[in-house]
């Protein structure tokens, strides 16, 4: 009986602690402390009030893109004659951090890509244009989505406009907010095919396909046993007491504290992971870093393919440099710098593509700061505003000719 009441103390205790963990956020006081200490400028600068728009955007930058891609299905059904732009990019397409001295937002604010899809509309007023960016982007991301658009006839683009960065080369896996996409057969087919084709990114289609078969079979064995549970001895967690106590205490929580305001506790709590490895560590996303050895090549071999894709069915693809803050060492060596750039310069000449070159044309006043440092990739107000120009006047000659 001691043991019984030492174990319902013990529970009820932890019970105690968790929801006072949950009320109190620790963690968020604790980044609040560790931004004051070493000097981070206001979190206002990092602009949340950002216009949304689902026709031109993947609003949820690559945490749900198969079900924006299928709104933008049914809404760019209704103009099949219409052309198509599709910009493609990582998170410098879709985050604003004020540089010091822009005054706090007063309005949703619009990036480089929702200025110039502004621009552009005011010319061609018949053209569709989408931005299809995700934090994080890899480059087998990109060749799976544009797979997944040019299989459907509803989705697919009449010109890409790709982002070349030399950090995207750094990445090279498929996340897992991307594999529902494997439901369409055709599109399956299509990842199979690279998947065994050889090439060096053909491993990450591999695990990609793994990762979401093994989900399919894990929640068909669960279907098998709930069917057969009052047949054979086969093993159910839901009918264990274990498994009741677990939904009761779950329902419970979500009462005291609802599931948004956990999550918000989880992303405090990484935050504060990353600003002890920022603040106390130096480790810095703005480090100078060389890539080489297989994701290099992986990375290279999925742009290849995307230019292959979009040549073989009668897609523009148009090429740009991200621009690059000043103030960040991108790449650790000269010879970095120049393998990249050679790249990136032979496949726009062996797929005549054009390229355009923005890498050091944004000023380094219009960067924001990332914490105590300045960031490595996105701009400012003023920022946004000088690359929308800048990229109009690029595509002006190969678009309104086009």
């Amino acid at each position: 009986m001691k043991q019984l009441y030492s174990s319902i103390g013990v529970l009820a205790i932890t019970l105690v602690l968790l929801v006072g963990l949950l009320r109190s956020n620790p963690f968020g006081a604790a980044c609040d402390g560790l931004d004051r200490l070493f000097g981070a400028p206001p979190k206002w600068t990092q602009v949340t009030n950002v216009y949304r728009n689902p026709k031109t955007q993947e609003m949820t930058h690559g945490d749900d893109p198969t079900a924006s891609l299928d709104g933008l299905k049914q809404y760019w059904h209704q103009f099949p004659g219409a052309g198509r732009i599709v910009f493609i990019g990582n998170s410098q397409m879709h985050t604003i951090s004020l540089a010091p001295g822009e005054p706090p937002p007063s309005t949703p604010e619009k990036t480089y890509v929702d200025l110039v899809m502004d621009m552009v509309r005011r010319v061609q007023p018949d053209e569709l244009l989408y931005r299809l960016s995700s934090s994080g982007m890899s480059y087998p991301e990109v060749l799976w989505e544009l797979n997944f658009m040019i299989d459907d006839p509803d989705l697919r683009p009449k010109t890409v406009i790709l982002q070349m960065n030399y950090q995207s080369f750094w990445t090279g896996n498929i996340r897992d907010s991307m594999l529902p996409m494997l439901a369409h057969p055709p599109f399956r087919a299509r990842i199979e095919a690279l998947a065994t084709s050889g090439r060096p990114d053909a491993q990450a289609y591999e695990d990609a396909l793994h990762r979401y078969d093994q989900v399919e079979e894990s929640d068909q064995t669960k279907l098998n046993a709930a069917s057969n549970a009052g047949l054979t001895s086969v093993f159910v967690p839901h009918l264990t007491p274990g498994f009741a106590m677990e939904t009761r205490v779950r329902t419970w929580l979500d009462e005291v504290e609802p599931p948004a305001q956990r999550a918000d506790l989880r992303e405090s709590f990484e935050d504060f992971l990353y600003r002890g490895r920022l603040y106390l560590l130096q480790l810095k996303p703005s480090t100078a870093r060389s890539i080489d050895g297989s994701r290099l090549f992986a990375a290279q071999s999925a742009v290849d393919s995307i230019a292959e894709l979009c040549n073989a069915n009668d897609v523009h693809l148009i090429l740009f440099n991200a621009p690059v803050n000043p103030n960040v060492a991108l790449y650790r060596t000269s010879k970095d710098r120049e393998a990249y750039q050679r790249f990136v310069a032979n496949i726009a000449s062996r797929y005549n593509l054009p390229l355009f070159d923005f890498e050091n044309t944004i000023r380094a006043e219009l960067w924001g700061h990332l914490l105590n440092g300045p960031d490595p990739l996105h701009m400012g107000r003023a920022g946004h505003q000088q690359m929308a120009t800048q990229m109009i006047q690029a595509m002006d000659s190969f678009l309104l000719t086009n």
